[in-house]
């Protein structure tokens, strides 16, 4: 990848850097050296350390002194993020249905069945894609600015996770039926049923956090860039 002008240079690194870890170019754990990185895209070193700054923001890489690596999610780490995620994306399922629009009604039955189409046909990084596009939908239907911005601070985490953790987990038996879940969470909205729509979400996020610890009971987390603390 290389950076295109005309726009902010470290805002274009920023991008660059977060798809590379998002699609697992560097390993959880690994170290990353700013000159590599300024050769690698083709800027200067001030243009790489902004857009470092913004992925330490994020969470998604650690420094350590002078040491900067990407950011390893622990199990705990995963259940913490989890268990934020269940509380605040609860409640933006119970606003969604006061606050639903007859545009944001179509583009999530688009996702879905898109999600269908990509579950068939077992393309895992777009069911991800899908996936979040789902969540982002239900968060912007809930219309509470303060809501948003707080799951805007653990957006760029939870997609981290989603993708390099649970991506290939989604075509497996045990969460095949996500897609069904997301369906009736928006059934319980469009029926104007926002306890029923609250309860859906939690149940549906606490599946997905059951699935990772599901993963770490068959110890397979070294495959999936975990590992306890």
């Amino acid at each position: 990848m290389q950076i295109i002008r005309p726009g902010p240079l470290h805002e274009q690194a920023y991008q660059i850097l977060l798809t590379m870890l998002l699609e697992e170019e560097y390993q959880p754990g690994e170290r990353l050296v700013e000159t590599k990185l300024a050769e690698k895209l083709g800027v200067s070193r001030g243009t790489i350390r902004e857009s470092i700054r913004m992925l330490i923001k994020d969470g998604l890489l650690i420094q350590n002194e002078s040491v900067i690596s990407v950011y390893k999610p622990t199990l705990q780490d995963v259940i913490d993020l989890y268990e934020c995620r269940e509380r605040l994306e609860s409640l933006a399922a119970k606003l969604a249905v006061e606050n639903m629009t007859e545009s944001l009604e179509k583009q999530i039955n688009e996702v879905l069945m898109k999600s269908k189409k990509a579950l068939a046909e077992e393309h895992p990084s777009k069911l991800v894609e899908l996936n979040t596009q789902f969540h982002e939908l239900i968060i912007r239907a809930s219309r509470n600015n303060p809501l948003m911005g707080l799951l805007e601070t653990i957006r760029t985490k939870s997609l981290y996770m989603r993708n390099n953790i649970l991506r290939d987990y989604y075509l497996t038996s045990n969460r095949k039926s996500y897609i069904g879940e997301h369906e009736q969470i928006f059934k319980a909205i469009i029926e104007q049923d926002p306890i029923k729509a609250e309860e859906e979400m939690s149940k549906h996020i606490n599946n997905d956090l059951s699935a990772f610890n599901d993963l770490f009971k068959n110890k397979t987390l070294d495959n999936v860039n975990i590992c306890n603390k």
